[in-house]
């Protein structure tokens, strides 16, 4: 797949060498459409999405389109090599007008823009921005969030106060399977163990196969699918496929330490080790992509999967049909140790989703194509699909999600293969209101009901004070620079040896020693310096 990308990246190549010098262009004046008045065309590198079928041909894109009068040719990469083909492209030096839906932390938007790579867009949210100075306004915390230490913005986020994501490590269990082995939902890692041994003993799908069951799944790249995440809570506060930047890290009483060459740390991986030993899960949790999580979910006649990490069930199972309603959250998990939390991380925010080339002949084009996508009704229709077909407006007297004056009422499900919205990338804007002001429903259309509902009741209850909680720190470039350099290093070798240590290819015992020295000689103390300089700096040491 890489070395077909890279023909993508020549392709991107021999389009600059034919592109003229910036001409003169007229504008509407900021927030109104259409954008331009003569056709415009940009080449935008979008990250791909499983629910997606065209970008290309997609009736949000159509829509866009015709509402902005710029056109847009995408080269689409495929979301399990999001990070070599950006890495690839960057390398490259012949960037595309605007990448969109990378996620592009702000360490790397740092690297990059005091490079000169991506465009600062300070003047052109003062002069062309509209919609992104209502974000301002209506979430103050923004700005501040997506501002380098240069004091430059270099890329646009996506914006979503969503309930359930603030809290989004969850498992997920086949309630159905519950209540034919007349079990109840587990609340301790010992309770969680004995669950899914019935699971895989007493044929719970009901189907006369006692070896059918697979108790437990997972993906290491779906959201929250991770094994690592919710199951590691019970032992030590883990962030890990919750938040990318703090994933080895913890704050306790302002003190940012590691958490992966602690003691608890070891003890989770020893619970997770003992669930694989009884064959609980199988290897292929450790390397299996989301659209194979879905496909063993969805596949055969009778369920066969028990439990499921998590952010929401639409990452593992079709939205539409009838399997997603089986599956209930399992509140937080209480270790031996007493410890019961789940991570918590309120702000919202999703960074880089639009990311503007300083090469680009067309930079106030580019900045009002991805300004125009936070107004309201663009918004609505990049997530959901067209008006009066996947949504509609809400009519007086409805009630909304957290029982308070609905907005918008959904007619369409999301997590299905379609052709009609961009599947939550690129630059959006839904405040809280507007996530809770959706209709309350509950047929098939009703996944936030339901989301809003378990987390409400199992998470938030449990949630780390935000206090304790490391928000979104700046850097500076020679502190972004080096902490991509060993978030790097460490990530990859963490992974790799959580799979050691739980296959049984390294002992926790005797490769302890070993394994915390060459942590430290890949620079952890380092990464935990770093972040602690960062937040000292933010609020004072």
């Amino acid at each position: 797949m890489l070395k077909k990308f890279s023909i993508m990246v020549m392709v991107f190549v021999l389009l600059i060498a034919v592109s003229v010098t910036a001409q003169d262009v007229t504008l509407s004046p900021p927030g109104e459409f259409p954008i331009v008045s003569e056709p415009v065309t940009l080449r935008v590198l979008m990250l791909g999405h499983p629910i997606v079928e065209d970008f290309q041909t997609n009736l949000f894109t159509e829509w866009y389109t015709n509402r902005t009068g710029i056109q847009v040719e995408f080269t689409v990469a495929p979301p399990s090599e999001e990070r070599e083909i950006l890495n690839l492209t960057l390398a490259s030096g012949e960037l595309p007008d605007v990448i969109v839906g990378f996620t592009i932390d702000p360490s790397m938007l740092a690297i990059y823009g005091a490079q000169g790579t991506f465009l600062p867009l300070n003047d052109l949210i003062e002069e062309q921005g509209y919609y992104i100075k209502e974000v301002f306004e209506g979430s103050p915390q923004v700005k501040p969030l997506i501002t380098s230490p240069d004091g430059n913005i270099y890329g646009l986020p996506q914006v979503n106060e969503c309930f359930h994501c603030f809290y989004s490590q969850k498992m997920w269990i086949n309630q159905t399977w519950l209540d034919n082995l007349n079990l109840e939902l587990p609340q301790t890692t010992e309770e969680f163990f004995n669950v899914l041994m019935a699971f895989k003993e007493q044929d719970a799908n009901g189907n006369g196969d006692p070896n059918d069951e697979i108790p437990l799944a997972a993906s290491p790249t779906g959201w929250n699918s991770n094994l690592d995440g919710f199951l590691m809570n019970p032992f030590v506060y883990n962030e890990r496929g919750f938040n990318g930047s703090n994933e080895f890290l913890v704050l306790e009483d302002g003190v940012i330490s590691s958490v992966v060459d602690t003691e608890e740390w070891r003890e989770g991986l020893r619970y997770l080790k003992r669930l694989y030993d009884a064959g609980l899960f199988g290897e292929e949790s450790f390397t299996q992509e989301p659209d194979q999580l879905r496909q063993m979910v969805e596949g055969g006649e009778t369920p066969i999967v028990g439990a499921i990490p998590a952010g929401a069930q639409s990452v593992f199972a079709n939205i539409g049909e009838p399997r997603w309603h089986d599956y209930v959250a399992v509140p937080p998990l209480e270790g031996p140790n007493g410890v019961r939390q789940t991570p918590y991380n309120p702000w919202g925010i999703v960074s880089g989703q639009c990311v503007i080339s300083a090469t680009t002949p067309y930079p106030e084009v580019a900045f009002r194509w991805c300004d125009g996508q936070y107004e309201r009704e663009a918004t609505m229709n990049a997530l959901y699909g067209a008006e009066g077909e996947a949504w509609e407006w809400a009519e007086e007297g409805e009630i909304g999600l957290d029982g308070g004056p609905a907005i918008w009422r959904r007619l369409s499900t999301f997590g299905t293969l379609q052709n009609i919205h961009w599947g939550q990338r690129g630059p959006t804007y839904r405040p809280s209101y507007l996530r809770l002001g959706e209709v309350q429903r509950f047929d098939v259309a009703g996944l936030e009901v339901v989301l809003f509902a378990e987390t409400n009741e199992k998470m938030k209850p449990y949630a780390r004070a935000q206090e304790n909680v490391i928000p979104p720190l700046a850097y500076t470039t020679d502190q972004a620079t080096e902490l991509a350099e060993l978030r790097l290093a460490l990530g990859d070798y963490v992974r790799q040896m959580e799979a050691e240590f739980i296959l049984g290819r390294a002992d926790l015992d005797s490769g302890w020693e070993s394994y915390v020295a060459t942590l430290n000689s890949l620079g952890l103390p380092r990464l935990v310096e770093i972040n602690q300089e960062a937040y000292d700096a933010l609020f004072g040491s």
